[in-house]
């Protein structure tokens, strides 16, 4: 078993959310680096997902993708409030080198304020990526614009 886990929110992470809007909800597609992306982080980490929404479409969203088999089920945790559940799936992984990528600053927050050692990615794009308020009082450990930038920090080449 590999030692660290990265842990993907689903909409506007992975998931092309505006482009399924619209679509009038039919095109389910990734942000074109995801592929590359999950088959080389594959190789060097566990791979999760941490996302809100409904159980039955968030997983829809991974088998329409092609990405599914990136994720073993029990490392797909899908909640209706992310928040209340973010101990549980921290403590779930404590043995390994936590990273969680996501698009709400909030979500990263309170991840860091669960476990100081958990490393948390803040991709800012979709509508959250101009929410901004937390800044002045914390700051992710990583801020990208685009997910190949995960492949370098979770290898280790930044810290």
């Amino acid at each position: 078993m590999k030692n660290k886990i990265v842990l993907f929110d689903i909409d506007y992470t992975l998931f092309d959310t505006a482009t399924f809007k619209d679509s009038s909800l039919t095109k389910f597609s990734l942000y074109k680096e995801i592929m590359p992306v999950l088959q080389a982080l594959a190789g060097v980490a566990e791979l999760g997902i941490f996302s809100k929404g409904e159980d039955s479409f968030q997983n829809l969203k991974l088998q329409e993708t092609g990405i599914e088999n990136f994720f073993r089920q029990e490392n797909v945790h899908v909640f209706e409030d992310k928040d209340t559940n973010l101990k549980g799936v921290i403590d779930k992984y404590k043995d390994l080198k936590i990273y969680i990528v996501d698009d709400r600053l909030a979500t990263l927050y309170n991840a860091k304020t669960i476990s100081p050692a958990v490393s948390t990615i803040w991709i800012k794009r979709g509508p959250f990526a101009k929410d901004e308020s937390l800044l002045y009082s914390f700051s992710p450990d990583a801020t990208i614009n685009n997910l190949t930038e995960v492949l370098s920090i979770v290898s280790g080449v930044i810290r």
